[in-house]
């Protein structure tokens, strides 16, 4: 396939990596205020974008990483190093590596289901 194509397609080296992250909150209340702060100093801080959704005490979001080149590893660890200095984030969950465009997706709450209760992060 001609580079052109893996480009637009987002094959081999334009291939780009998510992770899901949920966090839960110690309080309900300043959610606005916390989603702003996660947005501009973890997200878009390390060039990351994400989209999904929450309510007051829990986040559940998409963090799009960026392809290979990009260490989308850096950016998830300085993104969760964020999250360890708030003292609002009672804890943080984190979903294996996928490929954004063409990957396989599972649900960090349907695989929690099924290997039964958590123990620890």
């Amino acid at each position: 396939m001609k580079k052109r194509l893996r480009k637009k397609k987002h094959y081999r080296e334009f291939t780009e990596w998510g992770r899901q992250l949920v966090i839960t909150r110690n309080r309900k209340e300043g959610f606005d205020e916390f989603l702003d702060a996660f947005s501009e100093e973890a997200i878009e801080a390390n060039r990351c974008y994400c989209g999904g959704g929450g309510k007051e005490d829990k986040l559940d979001v998409i963090v799009e990483l960026g392809r290979r080149s990009d260490d989308p590893s850096a950016r998830m660890n300085r993104i969760t190093a964020w999250l360890d200095t708030r003292p609002d984030v009672q804890n943080w969950r984190m979903g294996d590596e996928f490929n954004i465009w063409h990957g396989n997706f599972q649900d960090i709450e349907d695989k929690i289901k099924q290997m039964g209760p958590p123990d620890g992060r």
